[in-house]
């Protein structure tokens, strides 16, 4: 008898990405946070793949990067 067992990724990617990231030297409040970003990402990207987000628009990123520049220097 087979029996099928269904989880949602997200908390594993996360749970995952922050035991690295703390293996690597992390405080644990800032491998969750890291761990939490890769999930983030990483389902935002899926999001995208499968049509339910439209990427962003190239004049927006490069608005994006122009104002970052402006507020690193």
């Amino acid at each position: 008898m087979s029996r099928t067992i269904t989880i949602n990724r997200a908390p594993v990617l996360t749970l995952w990405a922050a035991v690295v990231a703390e293996r690597l030297g992390f405080e644990w409040h800032e491998a969750l946070t890291l761990g939490r970003a890769v999930a983030g990402l990483t389902a935002h990207s899926k999001g995208e793949r499968l049509g339910l987000f439209e990427p962003t628009p190239e004049a927006i990123k490069d608005k994006r990067r122009l104002q970052h520049a402006k507020t690193a220097a």
